[in-house]
Formats: C-alpha cells, structure tokens, sequence
C-alpha cells in the first residue's frame, strides 16, 4: 500500500482502482503563512503531468495556485473591500476617501505586505512617521480607523485570516481636542432669529436650522412645495450629496430617511415672508442665476455672515443649530415621546440622540431643581 503524503515531499501514486483508475494521484500538504496545514489532492492522466505538478509545489512556483486559497496583501484586500463589500453599506464618497488615504498614506508601507505578516511593531513606527511628516491627528486617527475596519472584516465575516490573530492596527494614537460644540438656550435662539440686522433670506436660513433641526444638505435641498403650511409640515425628502472631488447632486437624506418635520408657529410665520412670492418648485436657496442648490462654499459664506449679524459665537456650526433643537426638545419638553423625536429628527435610535445631542442646558436644570423642591420640600 502507498504510502500517505507527509508535510515534505508528497507523493505521487497510480490509481488501482475506481473510476480513476490508471490515472495518477499527487498528494501534497502545505503549510499556510499562519501556520495552518492543507492537504492537495490532484489527479493527473499521466505519469509525467503529476510529477512535473509535484516538481512544481518543491519549487514554490505554484503552491499559491494550487491551495486556491492565496493569503492576500494588505492592498489586494482593501481593493476588495472597496469593490465589493463597502459600496453595500457606505456612501460613494466615503468609499473614495478610504481609497485615497490609502493610496496616499499606507500602500507604499503595508501595501505587498501578507495580511498575517503585518507587524505591529511597524505599524507603530508607521503611525509616528506620519505625526512626524506632519499629519494632523484627525487625519492619523482616519488612516487607522480605515486600517482596523479592514482588518477586522478580513477576520469577521471572511475569515482570510485567524479569528485568533489580533489586529496589529488596533494601536492607541494621541487624540484631538474636540471642538466644543455649541448649544444655545431657548432665549439665546430667539434673540439670534430676531436680530434686525439679518434679511429675510438670512433669517429664514438660520430658523430652518435651529427651529427645524434640518441637516445642512437637507436645508439646502430645501423646495417650496415641501413646505406644507396648511399642515404645519416640513416634508424632508431630499438633500444636497457632495461626492468625491466637491461635485453636487441630489439624493435622499441621511440613512435614506425621508420624514415630515413639525412647522412651530414662529418657523412658519418667517418662512412664509421669505417665500411669498416663489413658485413651487424653486429652491429656497438657489444659485444666483439658475434655480439649483447653492454650492456648499458659498453656503458656508453666507453662513459666516449670518454668525456675524445675529450675534452667535464665531465658532458656531450649521450642526450646532440642530444639535441645539434637539437639545432643547431632549431637556424642555418631558411630554415629547421618543417615537416623536426620532421620526422629527429622523434619527433610527434613540441611543443616538442621547450619546450626540444632549448638553447641560441651565434652563432644564431649573425645572428639576424645581421639581426636587416641590417633591422633597424646600
């Protein structure tokens, strides 16, 4: 009886019996990059095409063909990802700036570099370099958020590599300070609303944002025909999308959720000056010779002239303004559901709300001061 292949040199054997029979068998096992053993089996017509095959595995020149079961480098795998897992869930955008960090940043230092055979090590020196070449620390942390997102798919689910292997990106770098965001009180926003030296384009701008909490794309997108007066409704189903390299379009909001936004009195009375006299389908905000979306840099330039007239802090955002009405609806108003606030600010959970857009608000802290004094007495 032939013997079985061993982890050197394999074997190559004639077939006795079956439907194979007289044909020839090379057995072969390998030993894969993290240590783990696979046995080949090939079936040859001849003599010669079997040992030629073993030759060829003694060599090394095709070992990697023959497991069909390559261990991919670090830039075969990102590719991969980027052609076919991330556009499931990722905006096209996203999926442009991974690529070009990477391209830019990690493919010439781990690019041809085995997924198993990545060295923390020099990832850590590798993480230093770019501080060193001038990095900021936000763009380290995306280069490394990019890195141990890839690699933990090439873990969970695909499997390319050991599930006991830990992630050599996974490596703590200095952290930003964060900007402080802004949140107003509700005096602060309605003296900002009702400053004079704002016009009634700029006015109805800053109150869309801070009266309805709408995304900055979703305000530019903004149409007359979405806002329902008679309902007391602002219909959110559209946004501004700026792609890779600053190109606009139109597209679904956020999370493709669309949703009707509650109109306040006050929202509605400046909203309606603003639009008095504009046909349905024009843009609340338009270019200035063609009923489209404003550019985002031109946005931002009026935006700097709204913080100068109103009176709000230069730092101030355009997500300050909804991280404010959410704040204020989170800490004023008890008798708000849950259900009402996610479908009003179309968050999917609630959690979100919560870890993002709640400050300490001094007039929320009177009411439970207050409270505590009417329960336990003063």
């Amino acid at each position: 009886m032939a013997k079985r292949a061993d982890n050197k040199d394999g074997i190559c054997r004639e077939i006795l019996t079956g439907r194979q029979k007289s044909k020839w068998r090379v057995q072969y096992t390998v030993e894969t990059l993290t240590g783990h053993k696979q046995r080949l089996s090939r079936v040859f017509t001849t003599k010669t095409e079997g040992k030629d095959f073993l030759r060829s595995l003694h060599r090394g020149t095709k070992v990697e063909t023959a497991r069909q079961s390559r261990e991919m480098t670090l830039d075969e795998w990102f590719s991969w990802l980027a052609e076919n897992d991330w556009p499931e869930s990722l905006a096209a955008v996203t999926i442009e700036q991974r690529k070009r960090r990477f391209k830019k940043y990690v493919k010439k230092h781990f690019g041809g570099t085995a997924l198993s055979k990545i060295d923390p090590m020099k990832v850590r020196s590798f993480y230093r370099e770019l501080r060193a070449n001038g990095a900021k620390d936000t763009l380290v942390i995306s280069v490394r958020a990019d890195l141990v997102r890839a690699f933990n798919q090439a873990i969970v689910p695909y499997g390319r590599i050991p599930m006991t292997m830990a992630n050599p990106f996974r490596l703590s770098v200095p952290q930003p300070i964060a900007r402080q965001a802004v949140a107003l009180s509700p005096t602060e926003v309605i003296a900002a609303i009702r400053n004079e030296k704002l016009d009634e384009s700029r006015r109805a701008l800053l109150a869309l944002l801070l009266l309805g909490g709408l995304r900055l794309g979703e305000m530019m997108a903004m149409q007359v025909s979405k806002l329902r007066f008679d309902d007391n409704l602002v219909v959110v189903d559209q946004a501004v999308l700026v792609a890779f390299g600053g190109k606009q379009s139109l597209g679904l909001p956020k999370g493709n959720k669309t949703r009707n936004v509650v109109m306040c009195q006050r929202l509605k009375s400046i909203l309606l000056v603003h639009v008095h006299s504009s046909s349905p389908d024009a843009f609340l905000w338009p270019k200035a010779t063609i009923n489209e979306p404003r550019m985002k840099k031109q946005v931002y330039e009026v935006w700097k002239s709204i913080l100068e007239d109103s009176g709000l802090p230069s730092a101030m955002s355009p997500h300050d303004c909804r991280l404010t009405h959410i704040n204020i609806i989170e800490k004023l108003m008890p008798d708000v559901s849950q259900t009402t606030m996610k479908e009003h600010i179309g968050h999917a959970a609630t959690g979100v709300t919560e870890a993002n857009y709640t400050r300490p608000l001094t007039a929320a802290q009177a009411i439970l001061r207050e409270s505590l004094d009417r329960i336990l007495g003063v």
